[in-house]
């Protein structure tokens, strides 16, 4: 007999749905171009002076699963991201919703609070006919030098001048509104439009495939990184060794833009390995939290040129100094943050590393039998770069550089 606790979840359950059930005579049938109408009606009609293609997203994109559970999971977890298929259904691919946690309502919110609107019927990003204020609050909010998620811009002295800069390499024709709400709620659609005017190959990143309201889909480019750890040696080292070259070139960055990526974890990696097993591609996915540092910038605090990250404990989470890494023209914070996904895990377990040994074994059995020398050589490389403290490190980058060479030679005898 159901207890009433077990009623009480499940008629919560049934209101919940009911509530989410998109309104304005939108079909429930059509999740997706539901959540869009009311981004370009409701959310932001002035981010869409043009009505954007809402009717059309449920036949480009096919979501996986089709069972009566998985179209109300649809329709309650409509800003998550999702797996489906793009136009063919044999083209894998993600979507996702910009407007996580409904961080847009309640920047709204807060913007309406700030600035008064006088006979408006209800909370609007315009202002007499106008959005100029909205912009400009939505940037004094993403240059809101509290913050430490999301998107910053570096130095901290001229971070208005860095956004501007950022935002002209944009498309001219964009809706500068809806440009700035994605900087302060998820910069990854632009950085992978931005991106995709450069050489993609070597930015390990994924395509941007369209972006239709605030839902945006992009290539689906493998399974996370968790899924390889227990794969054989020379596949890891594989990954590895394109993790290594991911580092340099988010920290080279374009445009003379470095990006420092500040939630690099297994479930933010995806990998694609061929069946041959010698060609493996590492894209970075979820590029909401970066530090974009203008390096051409002329107002550093620090006379030196060179940041040098130095290992701060903090069991399960990945801990740095924001003002550190912004006083400087660069940074090895990408170089620190790879040594460690391949050494350990968040907590210091080395059998949780990516070139560990097996998972359960102490710290001095890590990354395989201690007698085979470029396994272990590769171990202390790792030891040094990533417990090191500063000023006594010698420089990552020629760490990584000696590991990518004997990577290179141990894949081929493997």
């Amino acid at each position: 007999m159901a207890t009433d606790s077990t009623l009480y979840y499940v008629l919560l359950f049934i209101v919940i749905v009911f509530q989410r059930i998109p309104q304005d005579d939108i079909p429930t049938d059509r999740p997706l171009a539901s959540v869009c109408q009311y981004d370009c009606r409701v959310l932001c009609p002035e981010c869409f002076p043009l009505p954007p293609r809402c009717d059309e997203l449920d036949r480009l994109f096919t979501l996986h699963g089709g069972s009566l559970f998985n179209r109300i999971n649809g329709m309650l977890n409509a800003h998550t991201t999702r797996i489906g298929a793009f136009r063919e259904p044999t083209n894998q691919a993600v979507l996702k919703h910009l407007n996580r946690d409904s961080t847009m309502e309640k920047l709204l919110q807060q913007f309406c609070d700030s600035y008064k609107q006088p006979k408006a019927d209800r909370c609007t990003w315009a202002r007499n006919g106008s959005v100029e204020e909205a912009k400009q609050f939505l940037q004094q909010s993403i240059l809101d030098d509290t913050r430490i998620e999301g998107c910053i811009f570096c130095p901290t002295t001229s971070s208005g001048q860095t956004l501007q800069r950022f935002l002209a390499l944009l498309d001219p024709t964009d809706n500068a509104l809806r440009n700035l709400l994605a900087v302060r709620t998820n910069v990854e659609p632009l950085l992978l439009k931005l991106f995709a005017t450069h050489d993609t190959s070597s930015l390990y990143v994924p395509k941007l495939l369209d972006m239709i309201g605030f839902t945006v889909i992009e290539s689906y480019e493998g399974q996370t990184l968790e899924h390889y750890y227990d794969q054989p040696l020379a596949i890891r080292l594989l990954i590895a060794a394109k993790l290594i070259q991911a580092a340099f070139s988010f920290t080279e960055g374009i445009h003379g833009f470095r990006f420092y990526l500040t939630d690099i974890n297994p479930d933010n990696v995806v990998v694609k390995v061929d069946h041959g097993s010698s060609n493996v591609r590492v894209s970075i996915v979820d590029l909401d939290n970066v530090i974009i540092l203008d390096s051409l910038a002329g107002t550093f605090s620090s006379q030196h040129a060179y940041h040098v990250h130095g290992k701060i404990e903090c069991n399960g989470c990945f801990a740095y100094v924001q003002e550190d890494v912004c006083r400087y023209r660069s940074s090895d914070l990408n170089l620190f943050a790879t040594c460690q996904l391949l050494l350990e895990n968040l907590n210091g377990n080395y059998a949780a590393g990516l070139l560990h040994s097996g998972h359960g074994k102490s710290k001095d059995q890590s990354l395989t039998d201690p007698y085979d020398d470029a396994p272990h050589i590769l171990h202390n490389l790792l030891e040094e770069c990533v417990h090191c403290q500063p000023p006594n490190c010698r420089n990552r980058s020629l760490i990584l550089h000696d590991m990518l060479e004997i990577i290179d030679r141990t894949v081929a005898q493997l």
